[in-house]
């Protein structure tokens, strides 16, 4: 118990540091901001109370069961995902973290509110909330991990050069 603490802390900091803003966040928008209401009433960012009972995008509205089941099997994808990853390093422990964080985040308030609350309002984009924030950070960060430092990868992209010269014909000469 101790050893999975101790390798995987900078997971589990950012996983709680994120559900705990999230929630936090939610908390006060709910007893502050009225619901379907804004504030300031103007202006390029607010907080807009909303209550979304679909996914991003507006996505699946309504169908808060079937999200509640979507939401639970990504959560499990995303755990598989990151034990069967030999050797995490920092980024890859801070993109899961955010992404079990997010997911988590919005789950409790589906089981708990049978909506998300969603409450950040910037200009013409999606009303969205932190939860929502830390999954797009995370998949961003998880893409420049494993684009710019993931050592595992090959050289290039494609079939490995043995494999190559064997297709061509020119496994015993030379190039």
């Amino acid at each position: 118990m101790w050893g999975f603490l101790s390798r995987n802390r900078s997971l589990i900091a950012v996983a709680v540091t994120a559900f705990v803003l999230d929630q936090l966040t939610k908390a006060i928008v709910v007893a502050q901001v009225p619901r379907g209401t804004s504030w300031p009433d103007l202006g390029f960012f607010r907080f807009t109370h909303i209550g979304n009972t679909g996914s991003a995008f507006g996505l699946f509205d309504g169908r808060n069961s079937f999200l509640i089941v979507g939401a639970i099997l990504g959560l499990v994808v995303l755990v598989f995902f990151y034990r069967a990853h030999p050797n995490p390093g920092v980024l890859f422990k801070v993109s899961m973290g955010l992404m079990i964080a997010g997911a988590l985040g919005n789950l409790t308030d589906r089981v708990f509110r049978d909506h998300v609350v969603d409450f950040v309002d910037v200009g013409p984009f999606w009303i969205f909330n932190v939860a929502d924030a830390s999954i797009s950070v995370g998949l961003a960060v998880l893409a420049v991990s494993v684009l710019l430092f993931d050592q595992s990868a090959p050289d290039h992209v494609g079939i490995g050069a043995d494999a190559e010269a064997s297709l061509d014909g020119n496994d015993d000469q030379p190039s």
